[in-house]
């Protein structure tokens, strides 16, 4: 029995980078690829738009671009007729190992294919760069579609649209078809794939490849199977004989209709076609009556096969196998979504664009690999993390992203906005306040509260956010060394120091979080909440308050209670005082700057100058 899946080969090309003007709400992106990319970002800030710019510009069976693809500012109520959608992509050769090289050897069919389209970038290193442009037709009246090579192409993006036209014939569908991109949305099904005769599985199963000798035996057999079916079921051959009197009603031969209860060719087999799946310790079933998770799954693995043969029959240098796949998620338990994406990296062919709201997959994957999408007002922007320039990470800062944050916090890079913060009982009371705040759980608001483990682990967290462009908030301790630790973070990431960041919201008067909890004007709802939690019977009760009430320092041993016991007393503070509507005012100092951010309703007046 042939191996079940078939090691992934390499193409002879590679698309490095794509380049998107006006496309929906892609007013001006441009992203390298990898052998794998992982869109992530809010929903709503751009990923799918971007994986359906590729598709109309290389898609297989690609749509037509039309108005409704037009970008359209806030303040526009249509898109002028000026507006020039572009859609660049950037193709390099590369060896038997995956790396880009400088020239398509002489005998890659490659080179065939695309002719005088191939060029040279500033450096002399062949390219091929394919520009798709819809822009509109005053004759025709409507947006027309043109696929044509671009002569050059500009190191700098800003500069794209200044490329010019190579004198060429336009690009043909059949130059475009060996790296065509198949899309793979969150609804795919192989159920309803199994129908259709143009999807992937419809086209691989109706070439069976067959001889013609056993081909003409094999549907002899199905024509007598059917007719066996028919004369031994008696509801069919009543059915048939009444079916029959279409010869009285229109001119066909008497007895010219027959029931074929099995396809009566091996050419459309596939559409009768069903796939049995058994589960462990249970019966098996059609996939048609199996989760829709299980059918999603079996359109991913079907593709899979669909490139690998196409590989194998046509020779690995003429396909390159190019996927998005969106949300591979969709529908999946944690540890299948976690087995499909590492058979997705690590043995599926070609390039692989996948877009995921899941934090299992982001902390899968190399922050290196990762792209950020986030929606600002009418445009969305797309970041990534790089390894080289003057600008890039260390590789120990690499490791501790993908080590302290990606692997066990994945969910941090969707966030709308982070707040930082050192302490364990922040960690436990600040979700209540925010709650408190602004009625809502910060989860539901796109809110991540993070604690960095003391003020020595500011410094990946930010790096993060910053390369990210995700909004990001300190609300830090003023004790002298963290203040002195958390200038320096932030001096190398040049960023303000503390008392002149406004994203830095300070305690006052060198306090820490559970000093400054405690006030007058608190003090004795914190007693309370003391008395409350320590004790274990109504009579215990009364014990624990008697020894409250003498206390002569009440803040003094509120503070020191806090101290000693931060993680039972975190979970109940911010609880307790947001329903007496005495939320710290740094703490609504804090919820204010992140207010912006979001859609929320005015917040309450502090009860406090702080």
């Amino acid at each position: 029995m042939p191996s079940l899946f078939i090691p992934p080969i390499e193409s002879g090309v590679f698309v490095e980078e794509i380049r998107v003007r006006n496309f929906r709400c892609l007013k001006t992106i441009d992203v390298k690829l990898d052998d794998h990319v992982v869109l992530i970002g809010e929903n709503n800030s751009g990923k799918s738009s971007f994986i359906h710019a590729i598709f109309a510009a290389i898609g297989a069976g690609q749509r037509l671009a039309g108005r409704e693809d037009i970008f359209i500012a806030s303040t526009e109520t249509e898109a002028p007729k000026s507006r020039e959608v572009l859609i660049d992509i950037l193709i390099r050769p590369i060896d038997g190992d995956g790396k880009v090289i400088d020239k398509f050897p002489g005998a890659s069919p490659w080179l065939v294919l695309w002719g005088n389209g191939v060029m040279q970038d500033d450096d002399g290193k062949d390219i091929v760069a394919i520009r798709t442009q819809l822009k509109w037709n005053d004759v025709r009246a409507e947006y027309v579609t043109e696929r044509k090579f671009l002569k050059d192409w500009d190191l700098d993006p800003a500069k794209a649209h200044l490329s010019k036209f190579a004198d060429v014939p336009a690009v043909t569908s059949a130059q475009l078809e060996p790296l065509a991109l198949y899309l793979l949305d969150a609804q795919r099904d192989i159920v309803d794939d199994i129908r259709s005769r143009s999807s992937v599985w419809g086209r691989m199963v109706s070439d069976h490849g067959l001889p013609a000798a056993d081909v003409k035996q094999l549907e002899k057999d199905l024509s007598d199977i059917n007719s066996k079916i028919v004369a031994g079921s008696k509801v069919l051959s009543h059915i048939e004989g009444h079916l029959g009197r279409y010869h009285r009603l229109l001119s066909c031969e008497p007895g010219g209709v027959k029931i074929t209860p099995l396809a009566r060719h091996l050419r459309d087999l596939g559409k009768g076609m069903d796939i049995v799946l058994s589960t462990k310790r249970a019966s098996s079933f059609p996939l048609n009556k199996q989760s829709f998770g299980t059918r999603s799954l079996g359109t991913v693995l079907t593709f899979w096969s669909h490139m690998t043969w196409r590989q194998q029959q046509y020779g690995k240098d003429t396909v390159h196998p190019l996927l998005a796949l969106e949300e591979p998620e969709a529908h999946l338990h944690p540890q299948a979504q976690r087995a499909l994406f590492r058979q997705i990296m690590n043995e599926m062919p070609g390039q692989r664009i996948v877009s995921s709201h899941s934090p299992y997959i982001a902390g899968m994957t190399h922050i290196t690999k990762i792209r950020h999408f986030l929606k600002s007002g009418d445009e969305t922007t797309v970041s990534q993390i790089s390894q080289g320039g003057p600008d890039a990470l260390t590789d120990d800062d690499l490791r501790k992203i993908d080590r302290q944050i990606i692997a066990s916090r994945g969910e941090i890079l969707f966030a709308r906005a982070l707040i930082f913060f050192e302490g364990e009982t922040e960690e436990q009371a600040l979700p209540d306040f925010a709650e408190g705040y602004w009625k809502e759980h910060p989860n539901d608001l796109g809110i991540a509260l993070i604690g960095v483990g003391g003020y020595a682990g500011y410094s990946v967290f930010l790096k993060l956010a910053k390369r990210f462009r995700i909004p990001w908030f300190i609300f830090s301790d003023a004790e002298p060394d963290a203040v002195a630790k958390l200038d320096k973070t932030l001096k190398d990431i040049s960023e303000e120091e503390t008392s002149k960041n406004p994203q830095v919201v300070l305690l006052p008067n060198g306090l820490n979080f559970e000093k400054y909890l405690v006030t007058d004007e608190v003090k004795d709802i914190l007693k309370e909440l003391v008395i409350k939690t320590k004790s274990t019977s109504p009579e215990h009760e009364k014990k624990v308050k008697a020894e409250w009430d003498a206390k002569t320092d009440l803040k003094a041993d509120l503070i020191a209670e806090f101290e000693a016991n931060k993680t039972k007393y975190g979970a109940v503070v911010g609880k307790s005082l947001s329903a007496a509507n005495k939320i710290p005012g740094k703490i609504r100092d804090l919820f204010d700057k992140v207010k912006p951010l979001i859609e929320t309703t005015p917040a309450p007046t502090k009860t406090d100058g702080n």
